[in-house]
């Protein structure tokens, strides 16, 4: 099966990293699905995080 990994910041859900698809033998086959793993990682993004907090600041990778 193939696979995609996507990186979401935790708080916000914001798109962190979309990796690319891990492909197996069946890729691009009729009827083969792509099943998408999602990470949580750092806290939130740029956009929603407050200035005046540290949580917001520090990604993780």
């Amino acid at each position: 099966m193939c696979y995609q990994l996507v990186e979401l910041y935790s708080a916000c859900r914001c798109l962190y990293y979309q990796h690319a698809i891990d492909r197996c033998a069946a890729y691009g086959r009729p009827g083969h699905s792509i099943q998408n793993r999602t990470i949580l990682v750092g806290y939130a993004c740029h956009a929603h995080s407050s200035s005046h907090s540290t949580k917001g600041s520090r990604h993780y990778r």
